[in-house]
């Protein structure tokens, strides 16, 4: 949905589908080649984005995101190709580089006691490194947000477990919360707000990783979360959501809506989270928003300069 962090390229585990060619046209192109077993899966995409697609509020979303949403919608259309994940819109706004491993692994591992938890998921074919004296291959992508709810359990003194109800704005292709939900353990009810296009690309993966018995894609009002459940909740359905959170998250992610949907998110009290989970760029006028309902401001650190965590 919105602007993350940048990041480079990275080699692609070989064991993961080979790419179809850029020169190939797209009527030419079986979208279903390397879905696999998740192909029937990946051919509902388009069925659940029309679901979707009009649930959306022009007032919270940023025109150059609203752009980006759509050239990704014609990208993606109807079926998602295999490697979705290396698609621009993705690959350089959610996708990190390699350079962070070496700061964020040695973190992640202290403080996991189970390295089992950075195996990667093959779905979407992303680029992938070893992790170090083991057979486990993992991705920059899965050690940054790891990193991020470490951070936050260290900083808050609270562990992502006790939260029984956790609400992500702007969830990307859904990687943080495939990791919170496999961190939390047990049945988490959480919800992930996003635009039409990544919510139904939150659906498509969240399916494929966690199992579509485990992800609910919400398209009429009024929104009642499912407990124990993956809720996916378009844009333009914020105001008929009704719940009362523990954990609130947005990385850079809320900063980057318009000011109508911050407007929206304070109003709400953070959805009643009494924690927070925020990243940003140092300076951002919304910072201190964030800062007067008593979050702490703390670096990422010296590798991602000019970036910090806002923790309550």
């Amino acid at each position: 949905m919105f602007a993350g962090t940048r990041s480079g390229g990275a080699e692609t585990d070989s064991s993961l589908p080979e790419r179809v060619s850029a020169d190939m046209p797209c009527d030419q192109i079986d979208r279903t080649a390397g879905w696999g077993p998740l192909a029937g899966l990946a051919t509902r995409f388009a069925r659940q984005f029309e679901a979707v697609r009009s649930c959306t509020d022009p007032s919270y979303v940023r025109p150059d995101w609203a752009e980006r949403n759509e050239q990704l919608a014609r990208d993606l259309l109807p079926v998602p190709p295999a490697d979705f994940l290396c698609h621009p819109a993705i690959a350089f706004q959610m996708m990190m580089g390699e350079r962070i491993v070496p700061y964020e692994l040695p973190y992640v591992r202290e403080r996991l006691g189970d390295d089992a938890l950075l195996a990667e998921d093959a779905v979407g074919s992303p680029p992938t490194a070893a992790v170090p004296d083991t057979s486990i291959r993992t991705s920059p992508n899965t050690v940054h947000q790891l990193y991020h709810l470490l951070r936050y359990e260290e900083a808050s003194g609270r562990r992502v477990r006790d939260a029984d109800t956790v609400v992500e704005w702007g969830g990307g292709f859904g990687s943080l919360m495939r990791m919170l939900v496999r961190l939390h353990g047990g049945d988490p009810t959480c919800v992930v707000i996003d635009t039409p296009v990544f919510t139904a690309l939150q659906w498509l993966y969240l399916s494929a990783v966690l199992g579509e018995e485990r992800v609910v894609l919400h398209h009429r009002a009024p929104v009642r979360p499912e407990p124990g459940r993956v809720n996916v909740v378009p844009i333009g359905l914020v105001r008929d959501l009704e719940l009362e959170a523990d954990l609130f998250i947005s990385n850079w992610a809320l900063n980057e809506s318009m000011p109508a949907a911050q407007r929206e998110v304070v109003a709400r009290r953070w959805f009643g989270a009494d924690s927070l989970l925020l990243a940003m760029h140092a300076g951002d006028p919304f910072a201190a928003v964030v800062l007067d309902h008593g979050a702490r401001a703390t670096l990422l650190g010296d590798f991602m300069p000019g970036q910090q965590y806002l923790i309550r």
